[in-house]
């Protein structure tokens, strides 16, 4: 009986153990050597002749402006990620990446059998923008890659000066694109206002009378209007009760003097001294002195006071007061009438300056809410005009400063350095990449061979598995002298293209350390 294997059966029917796993390896030895070399190889040989790449770097520091923002707030974007893709992209231009290639004869081989175009795009997937991992935010680093270590650096150096120029280029562009902006602003502002203060102007030049602030006037002058209209028609009314009292007096004189031209006759000048006078008095209203009818009444008078023995001195005195007070009573009737003309005319101008002012008082409230909407906006656009104005002044002095150079920029603080080990191709991971996929490769076949495509039985544990059945005993291969030679000489030249073949792969190792 054979003894019980320790191992457990798997899927095939045999027990794997150690010892299993090593009788395998060493049955298949010569397909796991054969095919590990020339893979091995390989991968030894793309590492020799790939082209070594070597990576320049520049080191960026972001230096923040020198006037505290606080004092002039700066009016480039804040944004510093966006702010330094917007200069990547003026650095990474075909037309920079261009001159650089032609000034360091860059890609020589590859100029002259393709486009430009694609010269430039293969020099800009070689630049990279990056930030040190765990390091400051305001650093970040400038790389480019090329089979020249110095070249790369000189570019680099060169890439990283442009930066720095670009940078204080565009901040200064744009100082000077705000402050323009603002400038356009603030002018279409003014005329704005401009227009909105003659408007106001002609406004209140046309309804002067009419504004908020004349109402308190309005009031008084109305008042005022009101007590002279009351005046006016009180003293209208005294001159009319004259008026009548005059036209009384009048009346009745005119009765007297038809009462003696009805009794008297003028012809025989008869009739007392009192009627004589009286008559004297009407004809000098009609005629003058030198009327013949006057002059024999005023001697038919003289006769009778001689007669009557009055002195004619006393009585032509009072014929003359007489006279004298009928012509005052025509005169101040007639003054009477002109004053009360005058006064009609004007209470007929005090009302309608009465009607005037009261036509203006109830257009106030109208004019008062269309004045405020004209000066709403006008106020709303002042406000703007001054908020502009002040960020106008902060945009000015943010420009200085960019013209000055005083405000936020980059600084280089550890320029680029010639590249002493390359950075592709990557030695360790292709040959650690290469040395799994050929031993995978060898062990892969081998498995192959051992357990699907060889038909024989190397483990009494298999026919156990498969057939149901007890192996009782083994019985081992039994070779002749000439066979074992044969296998031994087999085995020997095996070994010894297997020694040729890892004495190639130490060499390339060697050359590869060489080369590194």
């Amino acid at each position: 009986m054979t003894p019980q294997n320790s191992g457990q059966p798997n899927s095939l029917g045999m027990n794997l153990d150690f010892y299993t796993i090593l009788l395998f390896l060493w049955r298949r030895k010569w397909i796991i050597v054969f095919l590990f070399i020339p893979i091995f190889a390989l991968a030894e040989i793309h590492v020799l002749r790939s082209p070594k790449v070597y990576r320049a770097q520049v080191v960026l520091s972001i230096v923040p402006q020198k006037v505290p923002s606080s004092y002039i707030r700066s009016t480039v974007s804040g944004d510093m990620e966006a702010f330094i893709h917007s200069i990547w992209q003026e650095i990474t231009s075909r037309t920079n990446l261009e001159r650089l290639i032609k000034e360091y004869n860059l890609y020589p081989n590859m100029a002259k059998n393709v486009p430009m175009e694609t010269v430039v795009e293969r020099m800009r997937k070689a630049i990279k923008v990056s930030r040190p991992r765990g390091g400051r935010r305001n650093v970040f680093i400038i790389s480019f890659d090329y089979t020249d270590p110095q070249i790369a650096a000189k570019v680099v150096n060169q890439i990283a000066s442009v930066f720095i120029e670009e940078n204080l280029k565009l901040r200064e562009e744009q100082a000077k694109t705000v402050s323009a902006f603002l400038d356009e602003e603030l002018r279409k502002i003014e005329d704005e206002l401009r227009r909105r203060e003659l408007a106001i102007q002609e406004y209140k030049r046309k309804y002067m009378a009419e504004l908020p602030e004349q109402k308190s006037s309005i009031i008084a002058i109305l008042d005022r209007l009101q007590k002279e209209n009351e005046t006016l028609q009180m003293r209208r009314e005294m001159l009319q009760d004259r008026k009548v009292n005059i036209l009384q007096q009048l009346k009745k004189i005119e009765q007297e003097e038809s009462k003696l031209s009805l009794e008297g006759d003028i012809d025989s000048y008869s009739g007392s001294l009192a009627m004589l006078e009286k008559k004297y008095e009407l004809l000098r209203m009609k005629y003058t002195e030198k009327h013949p009818d006057v002059i024999r009444l005023k001697r038919a008078i003289e006769l009778r006071k001689k007669e009557m023995g009055v002195d004619s001195s006393d009585e032509n005195l009072d014929d003359v007061q007489e006279n004298d007070s009928l012509a005052k009573l025509k005169s101040q009737l007639a003054a009477i009438d002109k004053e009360i003309n005058r006064i009609n005319g004007s209470i007929q101008n005090i009302n309608q300056k009465i009607k005037m002012y009261q036509q203006r008082l109830e257009n106030i409230p109208k004019r008062e809410q269309e004045l405020k909407d004209l000066t709403r906006d006008y106020a709303n656009l002042m406000k703007t005009y001054r908020m502009l104005l002040d960020k106008k002044i902060q945009a000015t002095m943010a420009e200085t400063l960019e013209k000055r150079q005083q405000g936020e920029q980059f600084r280089i603080i550890d320029h680029a350095r010639v590249p002493e080990v390359p950075v592709s191709p990557d030695v360790k991971k292709i040959l650690m990449m290469g040395f799994v996929v050929a031993l995978g490769a060898g062990l892969g076949l081998a498995f192959l061979l051992e357990f699907f495509l060889d038909r024989r039985i190397y483990d009494p544990s298999v026919l156990e598995g498969f057939f149901d059945v007890k192996v009782l005993a083994t019985i081992p291969m039994v070779l002749l002298p000439r066979q074992k030679r044969l296998l031994l000489l087999k085995n020997l030249v095996l070994a010894l293209i297997a020694l040729i073949g890892l004495s190639g792969n130490a060499f390339l190792a060697y050359k590869i350390s060489q080369n590194i």
